[in-house]
C-alpha cells in the first residue's frame, strides 16, 4: 500500500532532473550537468506545466509532460516588441543579448532582436514564449511541507 506522505503535495519541496525538448525533439535545456532543480510543488517559481505535474508523483518516479504555451512561458505577445533609440542601450550590444530594463517599479528582461545605427529592437517575451515544450522529469528529492 502506498504511503500518502510519500506522495508529493502542493508546497512540498521537490528536486527534479529534467530535459526540455521542442515538439520536434530538439533538446532545449537539461539538468544533466548541474544541480537538480529545486522548487515548491504548485508554486510559481517554475512553469506551471512542471510545478503542477509533480503533484501526486513519488520519489524516483519519472514522467513526460507536454506543456502548451499557457502552461510554459505564455503566448508570444507582439506588443512586447519595442523599438528604442540606439543610444539607450550599451554600446557593445549585439543581437541575442539579454538586457534588463525598468518600467515603472518593475524590472524586465529583454532580448535584443536587431541593432542598427539609430535603434535597437528589443523583445520582452521569453525566448520560448509561444512554444509547446516536452519535458522529461524525474523526482530526485522530496521534502514534505
Amino acid at each position: 500500500m502506498n504511503n500518502p506522505i510519500d506522495t508529493i503535495h502542493p508546497n512540498d519541496r521537490v528536486q527534479i532532473r529534467y530535459t526540455t525538448r521542442s515538439l520536434e525533439g530538439s533538446v532545449i535545456e537539461t539538468s544533466d550537468r548541474r544541480e537538480a532543480l529545486e522548487f515548491h510543488a504548485g508554486n510559481e517559481s517554475v512553469i506551471p506545466g512542471v510545478s503542477q505535474a509533480v503533484i501526486g508523483m513519488r520519489l524516483g518516479e519519472s514522467r513526460t509532460v507536454t506543456a502548451p504555451p499557457e502552461r510554459a512561458f505564455g503566448r508570444h505577445n507582439p506588443d512586447l516588441i519595442q523599438s528604442t533609440p540606439r543610444s539607450s542601450v550599451p554600446l557593445d550590444t549585439h543581437v541575442g543579448d539579454q538586457l534588463s530594463t525598468t518600467f515603472g517599479n518593475s524590472r524586465f528582461d529583454v532580448w535584443v532582436q536587431r541593432v542598427t545605427s539609430t535603434e535597437a529592437i528589443v523583445d520582452a517575451n521569453h525566448p520560448l514564449a509561444g512554444e509547446t515544450l516536452v519535458i522529461d522529469l524525474t523526482i530526485v528529492g522530496h521534502d514534505p511541507a
